[in-house]
């Protein structure tokens, strides 16, 4: 039995309401749940102490500070220390806003982000150049924009309109206040205004003022919980889609099958290759299986290819330390 089946409903409901919004005070959640906050308490500590919650996430929109997303898949060979050397490197980076490890159609993901074409084409030439000898194929695009839904399959709940990530390119102007508050919160999206103002060394005011800004402005995404999806006894997929006809009411109803579907988690909009990836968490391989057959049979026509990869690995901002530190 693995923990999706021992979790009750309780956990699932705390699960989803934390990965909508983990910032949601605990009498919120509480009331939520329709449990006792110290129910509400236990039950958080118990899913960190399980491992099931990593920690508490904040999406930072980059596209909001001036900065354009790049998709670069790579095959890659090589002895251990090799491959150590390569990840190693790529964890060191600060320009790397996502590293994906997986097995099928690729073995490396990696979403950088740069302030001009001309920035990303050194960079990107750069690295094949330093691990030429392990690179063997290489796939690279341009991020229209990436669609972030929370984990419905953990339970029902009124999801929102999903989120977005990249998209149009805006130079916000930040100042070392917004940089330090950003910086805290990315690492502990639920920490408590107080500890948040002492930190930072400004007033709570001030904090709870820039927080504000930062979200309206849309540098704030979301705030979410890291939860493990292996713990849960589920597999991740990255599917890469080739269309014949993309259209805008292809495009619309693959959205909509999307939207409404538990297992989906993102869909990432790229220019690229291939002309849409989807993220899908699910039970099994049978489970996936059965939604590419969906998708084949929703586009019976338009849609000539699907690639796979299941993921090994998955960090946002790997080096840990930001361009806000």
């Amino acid at each position: 039995m693995h923990f999706m089946e021992a979790l009750d409903a309780i956990d699932r409901k705390i699960l989803l309401e934390l990965d909508l919004n983990a910032r949601i005070p605990e009498t919120e959640l509480a009331r939520r749940i329709r449990k006792s906050r110290e129910v509400v308490r236990y039950r958080v500590h118990q899913l960190s102490e399980q491992g099931i919650i990593k920690g508490y996430l904040t999406w930072i929109n980059v596209a909001k500070l001036g900065y354009q997303g790049y998709k670069i898949y790579l095959k890659i060979a090589g002895d251990e220390k090799e491959q150590k050397e390569f990840f190693e490197h790529i964890r060191s980076r600060q320009d790397v806003f996502w590293l994906g490890v997986a097995d099928g159609a690729w073995d490396v993901g990696l979403t950088f982000f740069a302030k001009s074409n001309e920035e990303f084409f050194k960079a990107k030439n750069e690295l094949f150049a330093r691990f030429s000898g392990i690179i063997f194929d290489k796939k690279t695009g341009i991020l229209a924009n990436v669609y972030t839904y929370p984990k419905k399959f953990l339970g029902a709940a009124a999801v929102k309109k999903p989120n977005l990530l990249f998209g149009n390119v805006v130079s916000n102007e930040i100042d070392d206040i917004d940089k330090r508050i950003l910086g805290q919160l990315f690492h502990n999206s639920r920490i408590r205004l107080v500890d948040l103002a002492n930190r930072t060394g400004v007033s709570l005011e001030v904090v709870r003022n820039r927080m504000k800004k930062l979200e309206q402005s849309g540098v704030i995404v979301r705030y979410a919980a890291v939860i493990d999806h292996t713990k849960l006894g589920m597999e991740f997929y990255k599917t890469f889609l080739y269309f014949d006809d993309l259209s805008e009411a292809n495009e619309k109803k693959l959205l909509e099958f999307c939207e409404g579907h538990p297992n989906v988690i993102h869909v990432v909009r790229p220019i690229s290759p291939w002309d849409v990836e989807l993220e899908i968490m699910v039970e099994n391989y049978a489970q996936y299986n059965g939604i590419m057959r969906q998708l084949r049979s929703l586009f019976p026509h338009e849609l000539r290819n699907i690639e796979s990869a299941i993921m090994s690995e998955d960090y946002v901002f790997p080096a840990r330390k930001t361009m806000f530190d």
